[in-house]
C-alpha cells in the first residue's frame, strides 16, 4: 500500500499565534502592528515596546500608529496599556497616538471604556501606508514573573479608570480579584 504525500503550504509562523510587530519609518513615526487578540497574554509586550520607542526617542519628537486590522479582540488588560500608551504619548509629544484601521466592534470596546477620547481612532490609515515596502519585526516576547504579570494588569486596569470615572465601577471587581491575587502570590514567595 503506497501513501502519497503532498506538499502543504508553508504557513507564516506569525499567522499562528497573536504578534505585535513594528516597523520605523523614520523622523520618529513607528507603525506598531498587532495580529490576532490584544489580551493579557500580549499586553505587557506592547507595554514594552512602546516604552522601549519612547524612551529610545529622548527628546525628540515621535509618533505611534497602531494598525489594528488584523485585531479580532481586546481585553480590559489590553486597553489598559493602550490607555498608558496613549496617554504618555499625548504627555512625551502634545499629540495623540493613532489607532487606524479598527473594525467595529473594537471601536465600541474603545468608545466604551474611553479610551477613543484621546487618541485618534481612524478606519483607514493615512501615515501608514508608505510607497516603499517595510520590513515589520516581531516585539520581544515580554518574560515576566507572575507577580510582575499581576502588576501590569493591575496598572492598565487603573490606567482604564484614570481615563473615565465611570470604568471604576466596571473594573472595580477585577481590580479587587487582581490585588487579591498579587497577595496570594506574594505571601507564596514569603
Amino acid at each position: 500500500m503506497s501513501r502519497t504525500m503532498t506538499a502543504q503550504p508553508k504557513q507564516d509562523p506569525l499567522a499562528q499565534r497573536d504578534t505585535i510587530t513594528f516597523a520605523e519609518l523614520g523622523d520618529g513615526v513607528v507603525v506598531i502592528r498587532i495580529v490576532g487578540r490584544g489580551s493579557f497574554a500580549n499586553s505587557v509586550e506592547f507595554k514594552q515596546l512602546t516604552d522601549r520607542l519612547a524612551d529610545a526617542a529622548g527628546s525628540k519628537p515621535y509618533r505611534f500608529i497602531v494598525d489594528m486590522e488584523q485585531v479580532t479582540t481586546l481585553d480590559s488588560t489590553f486597553m489598559g496599556a493602550l490607555a498608558g500608551a496613549g496617554l504618555r504619548h499625548k504627555r512625551d509629544t502634545g499629540e495623540q497616538m493613532t489607532l487606524c484601521n479598527v473594525n467595529e466592534q473594537c471601536c465600541r470596546l474603545l468608545e466604551t471604556v474611553g479610551i477613543k477620547h484621546f487618541v485618534q481612532v481612524r478606519a483607514c490609515p493615512t501615515e501608514a501606508a508608505p510607497a516603499q515596502t517595510v520590513e515589520f519585526r516581531e516585539a520581544d516576547r515580554a518574560e515576566i514573573s507572575r507577580a510582575d504579570q499581576i502588576i501590569h494588569m493591575i496598572e492598565a486596569h487603573e490606567n482604564l479608570v484614570t481615563i473615565d470615572n465611570e470604568n471604576q465601577a466596571r473594573f472595580e471587581s477585577v481590580l479587587k480579584y487582581l490585588r487579591e491575587s498579587l497577595e496570594r502570590e506574594n505571601q507564596k514567595k514569603g
